[in-house]
């Protein structure tokens, strides 16, 4: 199938030329007619240019030179395989278009402007004090005047008053307890978050990762092989492998690495040096490789790939006493460019037809 893409430049044109000769018929097809996006609840069409993969990779260059990598250059394959992972991955948002096939703008919100209330102050009148003067002909008792200075049973009965308004300290306490029990009872009635699972990717990658705990899982999507959460860190740290990160489903996202299929075979005997490998084709095709220098428990040389005594631990080996005449001359037999162990087992899996690098 032809990709519909135009190459700008020399390097757009190799990268388009790459992806012409490699890329599956669902690849080019994605290239093609978009794949589904949504972005502010709107469902879209996420449509990937050459440009925005140039823009991509620098991105990625970038962050291989903060991880500390040993040189700035970037060979070949690398790039391809960005470029594949690029156009392979939906999450990666390109060119957006709505459905009648219309450049998507997104609408820039306003923001809202809220009016202060104004406050006028209202200023109340003062009473006025009365004229209490009496004229001469006024008949005033005694009786009717009250002396407020030595008056005393009017203040007693005004703080008494005051008094009365005041709780008790056991009406305190038991305000409070009520305070107290209402509070507890809207936490009991509180729902609980139920934790996302992740999508149906990410809960088939954890239930063949419990299948083999110790192993690296590699799980077959598209035209490439992805191992993802800690183990996706601990192999890139190891094989220099750009870390990315995949949407699955999750509150944050992924540690992910991937490498091309056409290239598995390099990567998975680099892996199997280290650590156990459990391959995922699809369902219904999985292989587990054991780690070669971890079999059986046995103890292997780095240098020379030599097996060494099986009957011996490595306690009875460390309590040796050396009485053993050595020889004049010690044989060294030539280390063989490849470990046949692991090309046997990577034979089993992928057939007899692979290339070694």
């Amino acid at each position: 199938m032809k990709i519909n893409l135009t190459a700008a430049n020399k390097q757009e044109e190799l990268i388009l030329a790459y992806l012409q000769e490699n890329a599956s018929e669902t690849l080019a097809y994605k290239i093609n007619n978009g794949t589904p996006f949504e972005k502010d609840g709107k469902p879209l069409i996420n449509k990937k240019t050459l440009s925005d993969f140039m823009k991509y990779a620098c991105d990625e260059a970038r962050k291989l030179a903060e991880k500390g990598a040993n040189c700035a250059c970037v060979d070949d394959a690398t790039v391809y395989g960005w470029a594949i992972h690029y156009f392979e991955e939906e999450s990666i948002e390109g060119a957006l278009y709505t459905i009648d096939g219309e450049e998507y703008k997104p609408v820039v919100a306003k923001p809202k402007t809220t009016q202060k209330p104004t406050y006028t102050p209202t200023s109340t009148a003062k009473p006025k004090p009365q004229n209490l003067q009496f004229s001469i002909f006024d008949r005033l008792d005694e009786t009717d005047i009250k002396d407020t200075v030595n008056d005393t049973s009017t203040a007693e009965s005004d703080t008494k008053d005051d008094d009365s308004d005041m709780p008790t300290v056991e009406e305190m306490q038991e305000a409070m307890q009520i305070v107290a029990e209402e509070e507890s009872q809207q936490i009991k009635q509180s729902p609980v978050k139920e934790q996302p699972k992740g999508n149906q990717t990410y809960q088939d990658y954890m239930l063949y990762q419990s299948e083999r705990p110790t192993a690296v899982v590699a799980l077959r999507l598209g035209d490439f092989y992805e191992v993802f959460g800690e183990n996706a860190v601990m192999l890139g740290n190891e094989l220099e492998l750009t870390i990315t990160s995949r949407e699955v489903g999750l509150e944050n996202r992924i540690p992910m690495i991937g490498f091309p299929y056409h290239a598995a075979e390099n990567y998975f005997a680099k892996i199997v040096k280290r650590h156990d490998l459990y391959i995922i084709e699809n369902p219904y095709n999985t292989q587990f490789i054991q780690c070669v220098n971890c079999a059986d428990n046995r103890l292997i040389d780095e240098d020379t790939g030599e097996i060494l005594c099986d009957d011996l631990t490595e306690d009875d080996m460390q309590k040796f006493d050396g009485d053993v005449e050595e020889p004049q001359e010690i044989y060294e037999p030539e280390q063989p460019s490849v470990d046949n162990e692991i090309i046997a087992k990577l034979k089993a899996v992928l057939g007899d037809t692979f290339i070694v690098r």
